[in-house]
C-alpha cells in the first residue's frame, strides 16, 4: 500500500515540480521587467540635470532586490556613481545609535532609564532644572532638552585641509584642520558649566523628558555615554557589534575604514565641489557607506521589527522600534530610539519606519514599509540648496521607488500561489 501511494503521487510531484520551476521563470521576468522600468525611470531623473550623482537601493528580509547608481562621483564626470560608492549619510547615522545603545544594554554596560552622568567624565545638567537628570532615554528620543546652537554645533564642522581649489567651495561655518578636537573634548566644551564654551541657552526651558526637540549634539552624546560605559571607543564598538556581523565591509567612521577610490565627492552643483570636511561630532551624522552596503543594515531592521534579527535580542528589538507619541513643533507623532514612524515622504502618502539625513552636499533616506517589508535607500551627493531643481527630482526618485515597491508587492501577491 506504501509503494503504491508512492507510485501515484510521484508523477503529480513530478508535474507540480515543471508548474513551480515555469512559474518561477515567469516571476524572474516579471522582476526584471519591473526592475528595467524603475531603471528607465531613475534614468529619465537623473538626465535632468540637476543632480551630479545618487544611488538607489532596495531590500527586503533576505537582502538586496534592487541596487543602481546613476551619474558621477568627480566634477570631470569620469568616475561612474554606483551602488558601491562611498558618502556620508548625514543623520541615518543616528540610527547605528540605536542599535549600538540596546547593544551595550544587553552586555549589561548601560541600563536607557540611567541618567547621563552615571557614566560622563564629566557633569551635564540643565541649569534651569538641575534637580531632574538627564537619562539616557532622553537622548534618544530627542528629549533631553539640550539644543543645537548654531554657533556651537558649527563647530562641529572641520576642513580636511586648509587649501582649496577653485572648484571648491568652503562654507564660512567650516572650521580649520587644527580645530579638530576629540567627540568627549567637544561635549565637554559645550554642555559642562565654565567651559569655554559653555551657553544657558544650549539647554531649553522644558524640563529632561518633557518635550522633544530634534537635537544632534544631544544624539552625538549618547554615543559619547555608549562609549564611556563600555570602555570602548563607539567607532570600534559599532564596527564589532553591527559592521562586522552584518558584512557591512565597505563601511565606517574614517577614511581609514574605507576604500577612498570609492568615495564620492560632495557637490554643490555641477560647477562646484564642496570642500571636503568631516565632523567632530561624527556619530550624528559622519558614516561613510555605499547604498548596497547600507542595505545590508536596513534588511536587518526589517528583519528586527519582524522578530528575526542577528544583532539584537527580539526584546530589545521590540524596546528599539516601541512607538512614543511625541510632540514637536505643534506636530504629535511617533517615535522609536532613534527611528522615526511616518505616514508619508516627500509627498508619497504610505507607512514607513527609518530616518533620513541631509548635510552640505548631502541628501540621504533609508525608510522600510511595515506592511510589505520592503525597505529603500536614497543616497544623493549633491546639495539641496544651491539649486531649486534638486528637490523636484529627488521626489521623483522617491516617488519612482514608491511605485517600485507598490508593483513589486503587487507581484508577489500575485505569484504567492507558486
Amino acid at each position: 500500500m506504501k509503494n503504491l501511494f508512492l507510485i501515484l503521487i510521484l508523477p503529480a510531484l513530478l508535474f507540480s515540480g515543471k508548474q513551480k520551476t515555469e512559474a518561477t521563470s515567469t516571476t524572474e521576468k516579471k522582476y526584471t521587467a519591473i526592475n528595467d522600468t524603475l531603471s528607465k525611470n531613475l534614468r529619465t531623473t537623473y538626465e535632468k540635470g540637476a543632480i551630479v550623482g545618487f544611488s538607489i537601493s532596495v531590500v527586503d528580509e533576505t537582502g538586496l532586490i534592487y541596487d543602481k547608481g546613476f551619474g558621477f562621483t568627480d566634477i570631470k564626470q569620469h568616475n561612474a556613481y554606483t551602488s558601491n560608492t562611498i558618502q556620508n549619510i548625514a543623520s541615518i547615522s543616528k540610527t547605528l545609535i540605536g542599535i549600538s545603545l540596546f547593544k551595550a544594554q544587553e552586555l549589561g554596560k548601560l541600563n536607557i532609564n540611567d541618567p547621563i552622568n552615571k557614566y560622563l567624565p564629566f557633569k551635564i545638567v540643565n541649569p534651569n532644572h538641575p534637580e531632574i537628570p538627564i537619562l539616557i532615554k532622553h537622548l534618544a528620543y530627542h528629549t533631553s532638552s539640550i539644543t543645537d546652537l548654531d554657533a556651537i554645533y558649527a563647530k562641529s564642522y572641520v576642513l580636511t585641509k586648509n587649501k582649496h581649489d577653485d572648484n571648491e567651495g568652503v562654507y564660512d561655518y567650516f572650521n580649520k584642520p587644527e580645530t579638530n578636537i576629540s567627540l568627549s573634548d567637544f561635549m565637554k566644551n559645550s554642555l559642562t558649566e565654565n567651559e569655554k564654551w559653555y551657553t544657558k541657552n544650549s539647554f531649553s526651558n522644558a524640563k529632561p523628558g518633557e518635550k522633544r526637540e530634534y537635537s544632534n549634539i544631544a544624539a552625538a552624546l549618547c554615543a559619547l555615554v555608549i562609549e564611556s560605559a563600555t570602555g570602548q571607543d563607539y567607532r570600534s564598538f559599532t564596527k564589532d557589534n553591527i559592521l562586522k556581523p552584518l558584512g557591512m565591509n565597505s563601511s565606517g567612521w574614517s577614511t581609514k575604514d574605507i576604500d577612498q577610490t570609492k568615495r564620492s565627492r560632495l557637490f554643490a552643483n555641477k560647477e562646484k565641489m564642496i570642500a571636503e570636511y568631516s565632523l567632530i561630532t561624527y556619530a550624528d551624522g559622519g558614516f561613510l557607506t555605499s547604498s548596497s552596503d547600507l542595505g545590508l543594515f536596513l534588511s536587518e531592521l526589517i528583519k528586527g521589527y519582524g522578530g528575526n534579527g542577528i544583532l539584537l535580542s527580539q526584546e530589545s528589538y521590540k524596546k528599539l522600534f516601541e512607538k512614543h507619541n511625541l510632540s514637536e513643533d505643534g506636530k504629535s507623532e511617533d517615535y522609536g530610539v532613534f527611528i522615526e514612524f511616518r505616514n508619508g515622504f516627500l509627498k508619497v502618502k504610505d507607512d514607513m519606519i527609518g530616518h533620513n539625513g541631509s548635510d552640505p552636499g548631502v541628501f540621504t533616506a533609508m525608510y522600510f514599509n511595515p506592511k510589505t517589508k520592503i525597505g529603500k535607500i536614497v543616497l544623493v551627493n549633491t546639495d539641496t540648496d544651491f539649486s531649486a531643481d534638486v528637490w523636484p527630482e529627488i521626489e521623483e526618485i522617491w516617488k519612482s521607488l514608491s511605485d517600485y515597491e507598490n508593483t513589486m508587492n503587487k507581484s508577489r501577491h500575485t505569484n504567492s500561489v507558486w
